[in-house]
């Protein structure tokens, strides 16, 4: 399923990565391929992280654990 955002309505979405990236996840991330696709979230994770981000806007939406549950 594509995602929208809530805020401009447009499809242009990033999954938020949590945690400490490897060195190959850092390399697959600079591939043409996966540009816009992630965004890394950083290493603290809480229970009501965002799980995407727009990539137009920068607006943060959905809830990192309810995506982990499906």
């Amino acid at each position: 399923m594509k995602e929208t955002c809530p805020d401009c309505k447009r499809t242009n979405i990033a999954e938020i990565m949590y945690g400490y990236p490897s060195s190959k996840f850092l390399d697959e991330l600079k591939k043409d391929e996966n540009k816009g696709k992630y965004q890394l979230g950083g290493c603290c994770i809480s229970n009501d992280d965002p799980a995407f981000s727009c990539n137009d806007c920068g607006f943060l939406f959905g809830n990192r654990e309810d995506e982990e549950n499906e």
